[in-house]
């Protein structure tokens, strides 16, 4: 009995002295935020993703295949049907780039959507080219995710383009 109880202690106390993990410490700064998203939808943490994401009900975001979600619970279920259907997911993002000012933030991102699904009797991988675009804001002195949009890098993911993309004559915002 004194050595169970002995156990116990070293088990409660080797939990105790251990640093908690960086997905679940709060982001500093909205490009923590970003970067810990996309490790928890890698990770598929939904209760981080969750907290890192506003649940108004009228907030509208949009994926890739026409995918339209408003509010929480809708993102919430096709996160839900997409971790149930993919085996693995790796989520590297190749460029980031975030703008701040005051309690809004902003965002644009390249990344590769890597899925794993069973095919058969074999893991199949997937790499899906992936931007997306998204708005932040400081609540409460945490940054949530208030709404985002995503599409396919290339043409090749998303269908054929009608023509090629003008090049932009505007002056870049300041």
């Amino acid at each position: 009995m004194i050595r169970l109880r002995l156990g116990m202690w070293c088990v409660l106390t080797l939990f105790i002295g251990v640093p908690t993990t960086a997905i679940g410490s709060e982001p500093s700064d909205p490009e923590s935020a970003i970067r810990l998203m996309v490790r928890a939808n890698a990770e598929k943490d939904l209760p981080t993703l969750s907290r890192l994401m506003a649940h108004d009900a009228d907030i509208i975001s949009y994926g890739v295949a026409g995918r339209k979600y408003v509010g929480w619970t809708e993102l919430e279920e096709g996160m839900r049907e997409e971790f149930i259907n993919s085996q693995k997911l790796e989520i590297p993002i190749n460029e980031l780039k975030v703008w701040i000012k005051g309690d809004l933030a902003w965002y644009a991102m390249e990344l590769d959507y890597i899925r794993y699904v069973v095919d058969g009797s074999a893991l199949k991988r997937t790499v899906l080219p992936m931007r997306e675009t998204g708005v932040l804001e400081r609540r409460n002195g945490h940054w949530q995710l208030l709404s985002w949009h995503e599409s396919f890098r290339s043409a090749q993911f998303g269908g054929s383009l009608a023509s090629p993309p003008a090049a932009s004559s505007s002056p870049a915002r300041q």
